[in-house]
């Protein structure tokens, strides 16, 4: 029996009609007369990484920063119910039944179109019936019979569906790690949920208060002036301009007059370049581009957007739309082309190119009983796909022509089956005109243009090309409504400018790595990586590690921010300075040595602390709080990477 395992009612109920799985057993999945496919659903959040709070005793917040777990935790979601967590009936009996239909089945399907982190949590669930089946992908990219029953013909199973889970359940710690850092520092200074963070959102706030603030300032303004001639050869309109532009305006009038001299005559000019490769004008439609066209158009913000767009994928009205490529797949040639003839010089692409998901497209269903936003974005999506199927072909000219002195060039565009060599050519002036033009900086900044700006640099920005459907760590759109639900931007009609939280932010990150675009662009592109090669996760987790861990540290040591004075203890570590207490740590202002004021729910004494400095180990100290609420005992030492720990078992510590 193979498992087809679905994140949503709908996808279930599409695949079992693609798959002719019309029965339905006693817990309600889909199956077919034979039993040989069962099809299932769970929700996309029934397992998740372990909040903070599970780390924290169930309180909310974390003390002890940097923090940095020696475990990533997963699990089934759970509820905090007075500091312990409990997960629901509804859920235990959800899991009970996924578990014993892994245990029948022979092999575990995962349908979905979503990426790595979607993945890595599927194989959290899977491993959790610890069956040892076979397990493989189908990467939906429409609800319709013909692209389901290709998906499941053609599913994906071995190590590469093992690396892509890899490579999510290292984004799903990365994400982890950076929010329950920043947030409870943040919360140290201002309070709880002070400043909500996720991984892009200082560095996106950090780009867009530079593109507004650089674009408040006024730059004086230059004029320039320019003369155009246009004209005919062979019948064709063509338009040419000097090489050249002129600051004066008398510099552009005598050029003029001297070219309105020639206005009727037949010149000779040259066609230096041809360029016979089909341009096609328009794109479909990927994630990043639809949210921007959306805000700009529809004056809809990504979540509207995405919300309507999810719905019409699951009504099997478009493609899904969470792509991150605009081509299209060739064994979608046929059906493209009987729907849109004029697509038969679309530039279609092999499989091993796209693997996993495709250019935006809207299928043959009629769309029927949608609300007024899905309309909207169904009109938006349908109309760019014949923009992208009906687009002009041509044959780009470059012309060249010396007159009076005066050097000038242009291009032509000749029809796609014209033929056309470079050489002489005769050229007709049929007119002449001058202009001036003066560099425009526009006054505002829109949220089409930084959600462009943003997309640019970190979804087409990078090396290699993103394949994988778009993930949370790539979702700018996502990001962009992130800063303005938590009020650090302020979007007005299309507008949007950083609000005074969004200073106060930046005042205490925007020096540190944590607001570098550039820097957290190479961390996705390195964790990517890891669905693509074999190298392991652990080294890319720890280095992580090691880079979040003195940029927390210097918040919860800045002086602007928290009292402090000069210890009497020397810095172990580098030896050469004292050490600085602070309300959360005591730390090394030098070398970036620290030791945390309270450790696993116990607040260390001032001889403990005395102890690790001099001794490097304290006595055995009670009141140290485990997982379940208990107190032990237990020594305190400082490990070889000058980091606080419990002592090994096999220890001899001696009060």
């Amino acid at each position: 029996m193979n498992l087809v395992i679905s994140n949503s009612a709908q996808i279930a109920f599409a695949v079992s009609r693609a798959l002719n799985c019309s029965d339905r057993n006693e817990n309600g999945d889909y199956t077919n007369d034979t039993g040989s496919i069962v099809i299932t659903s769970v929700e996309p959040s029934l397992v998740e990484p372990a909040p903070f709070q599970y780390y924290a005793g169930g309180s909310d917040f974390i003390k002890t920063l940097p923090f940095i777990p020696k475990r990533y935790l997963y699990g089934i979601r759970a509820d905090n119910v007075g500091g312990k967590f409990k997960v629901s009936d509804e859920d235990k009996s959800t899991v009970v039944r996924l578990q014993a239909l892994v245990e029948q089945a022979a092999e575990v399907i995962f349908a979905s179109n979503n990426g790595s982190e979607a993945q890595a949590l599927f194989a959290i669930l899977y491993q959790a019936a610890k069956a040892g089946r076979r397990t493989s992908r189908m990467w939906l990219t429409t609800l319709s019979n013909r692209a389901i029953t290709y998906a499941y013909r053609n599913r994906e199973s071995g190590r590469n569906i093992t690396r892509i889970a890899r490579s999510g359940f290292v984004h799903h710690g990365m994400n982890f790690l950076f929010r329950a850092n920043v947030e409870q520092a943040f919360a140290q200074m201002y309070g709880k949920q002070s400043f909500p963070m996720e991984r892009m959102d200082i560095a996106a706030l950090w780009l867009l208060c530079n593109s507004y603030d650089n674009m408040k300032v006024k730059l004086p303004k230059k004029t320039r002036y320019g003369v155009g001639l246009s004209g005919k050869w062979g019948g064709k309109d063509a338009q040419l301009v000097p090489t050249e532009i002129w600051c004066k305006e008398s510099d552009a009038q005598k050029v003029y007059e001297k070219l309105m001299k020639m206005n009727g005559k037949t010149v000779m000019a040259e066609v230096v370049e041809v360029n016979p490769k089909v341009e096609w004008r328009h794109e479909l439609l990927n994630m990043a581009t639809l949210q921007e066209v959306a805000i700009d158009e529809l004056g809809f913000l990504p979540a509207r957007t995405m919300a309507a767009a999810d719905i019409l994928f699951e009504k099997g009205l478009i493609s899904s739309p969470r792509s991150s490529v605009t081509s299209l797949p060739y064994h979608l040639k046929r059906h493209v082309e009987r729907r849109f003839p004029e697509a038969k010089a679309f530039p279609f692409c092999p499989e091993e190119q796209i693997p996993y998901c495709h250019g935006i497209i809207t299928t043959e269903r009629t769309p029927l009983f949608l609300s007024d936003d899905e309309q909207r974005v169904y009109e938006l999506i349908n109309i760019r796909t014949e923009m992208a199927f009906d687009s002009a072909r041509c044959i780009e000219v470059g012309i060249a022509a010396n007159i009076e002195g005066v050097g000038l060039f242009g291009t032509a565009e000749l029809p796609d089956d014209a033929e056309c060599v470079t050489g002489n050519i005769e050229f007709t002036i049929s007119g002449v005109s001058i202009y001036s033009f003066s560099e425009h900086s526009p006054e505002t900044l829109t949220a089409a243009t930084f959600l462009h700006d943003l997309n640019e640099l970190v979804n087409t920005g990078g090396d290699t090309p993103l394949l994988l459907p778009v993930s949370s760590y790539r979702d700018c759109g996502a990001c962009l409504q992130r800063l303005i639900d938590n009020g650090f931007v302020k979007y007005l009609l299309g507008d949007i400018e950083p609000t005074e939280k969004a200073r106060v932010l930046l005042s205490h990150a925007g020096h540190l790595e944590l607001a570098d675009i550039g820097k957290f662009i190479s961390q996705i592109d390195e964790v990517d990586a890891l669905a693509e090669n074999r190298k392991p996760t652990k080294p890319v987790m720890r280095e992580y590690e090691s880079w979040i861990h003195p940029l927390i540290l210097s918040l919860i040591t800045d002086k602007k921010s928290f009292a402090s004075k000069i210890s009497g203890y020397t810095c172990p570590k580098c030896g050469n300075h004292g050490l600085t207490a602070f309300p959360a740590t005591i730390a090394c202002e030098c070398c970036g040595f620290s030791i945390p004021r309270h450790f696993h729910g116990y607040d260390l004494t001032d001889k403990d602390i005395e102890q690790l400095v001099r001794y490097k180990y304290t006595s055995p100290i009670y009141g140290f709080i485990d997982r379940k609420g208990r107190k032990f005992c237990e020594s305190l030492v400082i490990d070889n990477r000058f980091g606080v720990t419990f002592s090994a078992k096999a220890a001899k510590i001696y009060s």
